[in-house]
């Protein structure tokens, strides 16, 4: 079972570093150069990545079919999960004196570990 889950690391890796990318990206842009609000800004780039990765990791880690069933799943696990982040934005941004454009990517390996084992159980491809 372990196992199994830990072969689809990779795709979901893989889906993540570009759906990362992009976010990161955006976020950078944003909230260094456009000096958009922290919270706003992030919620509301994390919100267009939810949808992104659920169509390349629906078809490219888990092999499974698009639906509005797998979608709910999907989007609670990641709205969990910036929920999680929104909190801990909040914490750096209390404790931590560095620029908004760094805070996101502090928060970047708590969410990816919590999305993928979420994910990972509740999103398993259904074996014929």
């Amino acid at each position: 079972l372990i196992w199994a889950r830990l072969k689809r690391l990779p795709h979901f890796s893989a889906v993540g570093a570009v759906v990362t990318v992009v976010a990161t990206g955006t976020n950078i842009v944003l909230l260094k150069y456009v000096h958009t609000p922290l919270i706003l800004t992030w919620v509301c780039v994390y919100a267009v990545a939810i949808n992104l990765s659920y169509v390349l990791n629906s078809v490219v880690t888990f092999q499974s079919s698009l639906s509005f069933q797998r979608m709910g799943i999907y989007y609670g696990i990641y709205l969990s999960s910036m929920g999680i982040g929104v909190a801990l934005l909040k914490l750096y941004r209390a404790v931590l004196t560095w620029e908004n454009w760094i805070l996101p990517l502090l928060v970047l390996p708590i969410t990816a570990l919590w999305n993928f084992s979420l994910s990972s159980v509740f999103l398993k491809r259904r074996e014929s």
